[in-house]
């Protein structure tokens, strides 16, 4: 009997810049930079088991003069290597996967944060790679308006340098012999000789080998150029879908890429981003929907759908002709979805922008778990990325009536059987690239 594939299920921690959310009553507005919120909202998600928290962050500050920049609670929140390493020492088995752009990032500071918080949290560190430009772009000469191939042309640059830092230590490098005074085995330390156009780096990271060998590695590019970069070096590839035929063809099409790069079709996880709001009837739900959408003034609404419909009426029918201001994939996925549902601007605005862009989930305890198997067993994605509208109280919802109902079917696990990320995706853990060189040179001199 073949055995039940289940789901992979992330959490987002923070739900977006632009959330209002913290609107409401019920809510503290002070939460961005509360960390006792977060560790709340990650210990939570370890309790029913959850594959890993996810972070969506930027460095940058909303551009000066935005007029809807005053409505945003995140004009103040945390570091996220600071914020992670803060909630590793208060979790034991979650996941931790955070955003750091390479155009805004130094190679070796971040591949050392990065490996430092996988030796903290004990092998449960993950890199969202992104292209975003930040406000160090200018510090690293990354030139303006660097868009398509050339943006990741330098993230494959970034990337390299990156994991050779990574593993300049083999596996058992650190001897650490009190009787001989020996602490490091110097034939076992591999510094990077690395200079690609981008970037440079000599000297071997401080820090000895992640203890996953690399963090994990996601990536949420769903342009063709991005799609090839994540099946050639990511772990976990984060993206939006609003149909299961959607979803097929991004699934299929990332696999596609893996296998292209030389890698297997599960040496990659697929997740879709989902806006859940539960209710005890479908009548509850879209009551909680329209409670919080409405907590949205409406301009802010519409930018967070990155769309620029210049001086279409925005209660007219979504039009074909439209312009992406941040993720064309996301643009496209949002259009159909509008089109599907015979929406106007305004009502997809309402619906989808609680959810930062990502398809909403609107519904009860079991007509949730029917989609999200129902997306499972269709092959159009490896598990969710579970946006929470309503933030941690949404968080309660979903763990306490949906994973009870996910687990009882089979489809999300009752414990975790690994103790690092890797172990939760079902990931390999990469062999030392040294020793893979050496080993392949041994093998061919047979």
């Amino acid at each position: 009997m073949t055995e039940k594939k289940q789901l992979h299920l992330a959490a987002f921690i923070y739900s977006g810049q632009a959330t209002q959310a913290w609107r409401h009553p019920e809510i503290d507005a002070h939460q961005s930079l509360d960390i006792d919120y977060y560790i709340e909202y990650a210990q939570l998600a370890e309790k029913y088991k959850f594959d890993t928290l996810f972070l969506a962050d930027g460095a940058s500050f909303p551009v000066k003069g935005d007029p809807l920049a005053k409505h945003y609670w995140s004009v103040s929140t945390f570091e996220p290597a600071t914020l992670f390493s803060a909630i590793a020492a208060r979790t034991e088995r979650i996941g931790l996967v955070y955003t750091a752009s390479v155009s805004d990032n130094e190679p070796t500071n971040l591949a050392r944060q990065l490996a430092s918080l996988d030796h903290i949290s004990h092998g449960r560190a993950g890199w969202n790679v992104v292209t975003t430009p930040g406000p160090g772009s200018c510090n690293l000469n990354v030139p303006k308006g660097e868009e398509g191939a050339a943006k990741y042309k330098r993230a494959r640059a970034f990337y390299e340098v990156t994991t050779a830092l990574w593993d300049s230590f083999e596996d058992d490098a650190l001897l650490r012999d009190k009787k001989s005074g020996i602490y490091l085995d110097f034939n076992k330390l591999h510094p990077p000789q690395i200079d690609n156009g981008y970037y440079s780096a000599d000297q071997a990271l401080r820090v000895e080998r992640p203890i996953q060998g690399y963090p994990v590695i996601a990536q949420a590019g769903t342009s063709a150029e991005g799609m090839a970069f994540g099946g050639a070096v990511a772990d976990l590839i984060y993206c939006a879908n609003y149909s299961i035929a959607d979803g097929q063809k991004t699934y299929w099409t990332i696999k596609d890429h893996t296998v292209a790069a030389g890698r297997r079709p599960e040496d990659i996880v697929i997740l879709t981003g989902v806006a859940v709001i539960w209710g005890e009837t479908h009548e509850e739900a879209e009551r909680k929907l329209r409670e919080v959408s409405t907590l949205w003034p409406i301009d802010v609404a519409l930018q967070n759908l990155g769309i620029d419909f210049g001086d279409t009426d925005i209660d007219s029918p979504f039009p074909d002709s439209y312009r992406s201001t941040m993720s064309s994939g996301r643009a496209a996925a949002i259009a159909s979805f509008a089109r599907a549902n015979n929406l106007t601007i305004r009502q997809t605005a309402e619906r989808v922008s609680i959810g930062l862009g990502h398809r909403p989930l609107v519904g009860t305890t079991q007509s949730i778990a029917d989609d999200l198997q129902a997306w499972l067993e269709a092959g159009a994605t490896d598990g969710f990325a579970v946006i929470q509208p309503w933030l941690l109280n949404g968080l309660k919802d979903f763990t306490t009536h949906v994973i009870p109902e996910l687990v009882r079917r089979g489809l999300f696990r009752s414990e975790y059987e690994g103790a690092t990320l890797r172990e939760h995706l079902d990931l390999k853990r990469p062999e030392n690239q040294h020793l893979f060189l050496r080993n392949r040179t041994m093998t061919a001199a047979e």
